[in-house]
């Protein structure tokens, strides 16, 4: 079966050989054949290798920064570079399984949804100091939720890692915005959700993966600043998805009370029932012993 459109990776590295390596490898081997993939280096060291390397006899595109620009930068390189219908995004250190862009390709199907977007699993690496290999310590599915435009301005629950979008939509709603350092994905998807219906598919298709060496410390650190940056200009539309988000909460925890009520009420019939069943069957025993003795008296 023929794949129903081209769609291109786009894969942000600096630094990370290796992991780059691994990477690359999830992509290569995708089920999914009519890719792209877009590897945009910011200014590290040279990979070039490691690229024709892992992605012989697959289209892609090595793009390498003069300078620094920054990770948002990256996102739109790549996506300006890219030349299929569809994007998606995978980091150096990230993984995907081999269905990965097949699962997020066939959700888009023949309609050609602009947004679509799949699991992924949270796994934690620590470094064995004996011998320097890194294990999986810790697997965690932390997100997995149909898209809601309300609670999506309270809380960023989709990783870059999962997405598959039109590249089109990027002439409706602009690029990412390089001015922030972190959660640029966040506010990207703000604004395309305002423009644009996601899908949400729920399976597991990647691993958003963490180590203990500070490689995330940029996440860490620019995460204060940038949710500051978010309800900034989305104040007025958070504000607004707390009032729905508030009375629904309020019905539900109304609904619990109920349902507690009811529970306690039940509980205390059953606890009644069992009490007369109980001083039932001590009548029925003290009418078994009361027969009993008559049998025995007639027997006299």
């Amino acid at each position: 079966m023929n794949d129903p459109f081209p769609v291109s990776v786009i894969v942000r590295t600096y630094n990370r050989r290796e992991r780059l390596r691994e990477c690359l490898q999830c992509l290569r081997r995708q089920t999914y054949r009519a890719l792209e993939i877009v590897v945009v280096n910011d200014a590290g060291v040279d990979v070039t290798d490691v690229i024709h390397d892992e992605l012989e006899g697959i289209s892609f595109q090595s793009i390498r920064n003069r300078e620094n620009l920054g990770r948002t930068a990256g996102l739109n390189i790549g996506v300006e570079a890219a030349t299929s219908e569809y994007v998606c995004f995978v980091d150096d250190d990230d993984g995907v399984y081999p269905d990965h862009v097949a699962t997020l390709a066939a959700a888009a199907g023949a309609e050609r949804l602009p947004v679509v977007y799949s699991d992924v699993i949270n796994v934690t690496f620590v470094k064995d100091e004996a011998t320097g290999n890194w294990q999986r310590v810790k697997e965690q599915l932390i997100y997995s939720f149909d898209f809601e435009k309300d609670n999506f301005l309270l809380a960023n629950y989709i990783p870059i890692t999962c997405l598959l979008i039109r590249k089109n939509c990027f002439r409706e709603v602009g690029p990412f915005d390089e001015s922030l350092l972190i959660y640029e994905d966040w506010e990207f998807l703000i604004r395309l959700s305002r423009k644009f219906p996601f899908r949400h598919v729920r399976k597991i298709t990647g691993e958003y993966r963490r180590r203990d060496d500070n490689s995330n410390i940029l996440e860490q650190s620019a995460y204060p600043f940038n949710e500051r940056v978010v309800k900034r200009r989305y104040g007025d539309d958070r504000n607004a998805a707390f009032d729905p988000i508030f009375k629904r909460t309020f019905q539900q925890q109304r609904e619990i009370r109920e349902l507690s009520a009811r529970f306690d009420q039940v509980l205390r019939q059953a606890n009644q029932l069992q009490a007369q069943l109980a001083e039932a069957h001590k009548s029925i025993n003290r009418l078994q012993q009361e027969n009993m003795q008559l049998r025995s008296e007639r027997t006299r």
